[in-house]
């Protein structure tokens, strides 16, 4: 819904305030402004920016949830603090009782009631709502700033400490505007290659870090950095869960995320869970506007899954609209995707993501999608035979392998950064947790925000609410695998609501045709990019042993092309990311020359 920025001064440079006075808030503001038009697709309906002299914060709104008087940024609380606040708050009714001088005004916006609830409680006034969102709130009382971010990490939230200051935002382009060029960390190159993307709670360059998810970061007013988390996993798991409650719970959240106010899009694939999500909402709100979006490809193969969107969707009654990604377009779409999801991302998925969400945004500013549930629900094929040790676990999920990369071992600044579950759960349920706690808001959530805010869209996931990931997380994986089934248990709770034929259909992930692209009319584009003596890939990898070995079974089983295929892909998507990213973020900003904005 919005993008959110801020400066903090401490320690020296907080003192030296006393003397500056004006001038520094109105070079605070500029750097604010200059923020603000950096992450501006992120919020193209209005820009606001606040400043004490010492503290200074922004936000672009996309406006979605209340009018122009609700929603405007920062937010004040009774107790004379300020909020700004990225996100969307599901069930913004305060579920606890405040002080009368905080019900003024504006408590009609959902942006509100997360205020409210940190000024009231802390950062455990986050598990007051329910939502994604990420927020600072600048407290007066001790000239702290105290920045939290939802429990699965949808919403990004950045940091980098330069000097006697910090700055966040919501995008690496704000943070590039606030506090100059950012490096490349080369170690995160090296994440990418192996596991996809960059690991832990890192960035790809230097010195920016992510507030972790369902955590908490305090800077105060002497520098000094408090850090903890507010929302924790299950840690008992509860087999009496039944279908009724699975499905009394995913309900809810479905429902309290279709918009009343907008036409919804519905991002609908021909798998189980976007079939859910569709079904349901169709069931819960008929007469809901609503379009089913699917996505498919001009090389028709088993990827190509419009004939079972149309199919479910005709069923339903339910506007159907069917996109096609052409080979034609995949150069400019690779740049676009590079450009949004700032940190690389290898996920061939994210080039129809844009796609849909392109279509989406031309009719619509809120989305609905499945995404999160494999994580939760036990829906990956990887899931398997599961080996005892997550390491080996960790080695189905690579693109290059180590040995590729003249490396010994796994590289150590990913596993450092992950969060390892306790040995006392099984292995299948350590892994389950090890994918929704590392790999899903940096590979799948982070794409899906990113993807749809760079075009003004909100996505949003049911299966993200934190009920749902409780109510999921509190049921062994045994128990929601049934004799080894996939998501059976999701399955179980809403079989009387999807045709027959869609529950006889094997399991199937969201594909892309990369092989046949890359084998056929994008294998001049990728070796033009990767074999050339300026590639910035050879530096970590050279890829022309890759494009021979592709270019030699391109006539062969797509068992043999397939990983070859993704190594090329990988490779492809890092040189686009590096010439059209991090090239741009190594250089001064050029957001230098402010424009009139709204400024309390």
């Amino acid at each position: 819904m919005c993008g959110i920025a801020g400066i903090v001064k401490t320690g020296a440079s907080s003192l030296r305030l006393c003397e500056v006075g004006d001038s520094s808030r109105r070079e605070d503001l500029a750097r604010i402004a200059a923020m603000n038009r950096a992450q501006s697709f992120r919020g193209p309906d209005a820009s606001y920016r606040w400043s004490n002299g010492r503290v200074s914060l922004g936000c672009v709104r996309l406006q979605i949830c209340g009018d122009e008087v609700d929603g405007r940024q920062p937010l004040p609380d009774h107790l004379g603090g300020w909020t700004v606040f990225n996100g969307e708050i599901y069930d913004h009714q305060l579920p606890f009782e405040l002080p009368a001088a905080v019900r003024e005004p504006g408590l009609n916006s959902d942006g509100w009631a997360l205020a409210a609830a940190l000024a009231h409680e802390g950062p455990q006034g986050a598990s007051r709502v329910w939502g994604m969102f990420a927020a600072a709130r600048f407290e007066p009382r001790d000239g702290s700033v105290l920045l939290v971010r939802d429990a699965m990490g949808q919403k990004p939230l950045y940091l980098r400490k330069s000097g006697d200051e910090w700055v966040f935002a919501s995008t690496l382009a704000a943070i590039h505007a606030g506090s100059g060029p950012l490096a490349v960390r080369e170690q995160a190159l090296v994440e990418y290659a192996v596991f996809r993307s960059v690991g832990g709670h890192q960035s790809a360059f230097e010195g920016v870090s992510q507030v972790p998810p369902g955590c908490w970061v305090r800077i105060n007013a002497d520098g000094s950095v408090q850090r903890g988390r507010w929302w924790t996993v299950p840690e008992t798991p509860d087999n009496r869960l039944g279908a009724d409650q699975i499905r009394r719970c995913l309900d809810v959240a479905i429902a309290q995320r279709a918009d009343p106010e907008h036409e919804l899009a519905l991002f609908l694939s021909g798998g189980l869970d976007s079939a859910i999500i569709t079904a349901s909402l169709h069931h819960q709100r008929p007469r809901l506007p609503k379009r089913v979006f699917t996505v498919g490809y001009d090389h028709a193969e088993w990827q190509d899954e419009r004939h079972h969107a149309q199919r479910l969707a005709e069923s339903l009654g339910i506007e159907h609209v069917a996109l096609e990604v052409r080979c034609a377009e995949l150069p400019e779409l690779l740049e676009a995707v590079a450009v949004a999801t700032e940190d690389p991302n290898q996920d061939p998925v994210t080039v129809p993501t844009l796609k849909l969400c392109r279509a989406a945004a031309a009719c619509t500013k809120v989305a609905l999608t499945g995404d999160g549930s494999d994580e939760i629900w036990g829906g990956y094929s990887r899931f398997d035979d599961c080996p005892t040790e997550l390491d080996r676990y960790l080695e189905r999920t690579m693109t290059f392998l180590p040995a590729d990369l003249d490396l010994e071992t796994l590289p150590a600044s990913y596993l450092e950064g992950i969060d390892r579950p306790g040995t006392e759960l099984a292995p299948l349920d350590r892994i389950m947790r090890l994918e929704a706690s590392n790999r899903l808001p940096n590979y799948h959530l982070s794409r899906v925000d990113k993807i749809g805010m760079s075009v003004g869209l909100e996505v949003r996931s049911p299966f993200m609410d934190s009920r749902v990931v409780e109510l999921g997380f509190g049921m062994t994986a045994e128990h929601k695998r049934p004799a080894g089934m996939p998501k059976g248990r999701l399955l179980e709770a809403y079989r009387h609501d999807l045709p027959e034929w869609l529950l006889r259909r094997s399991k199937q992930p969201f594909s892309v045709p990369i092989d046949s692209w890359l084998c056929g009319d994008l294998e001049d584009f990728a070796y033009d990019l990767l074999a050339g003596s300026n590639a910035h890939t050879r530096a970590l990898l050279d890829a022309r042993p890759w494009l021979a070995r592709l270019a030699t079974c391109a006539e062969g089983p797509p068992q043999l092309r397939a990983p070859l295929a993704a190594r090329v892909w990988s490779l492809l998507q890092l040189e686009i990311w590096l010439r059209c990213f991090a090239v741009r973020v190594a250089q001064p900003s050029p957001w230098a020359c402010a424009a009139p904005q709204q400024s309390m």
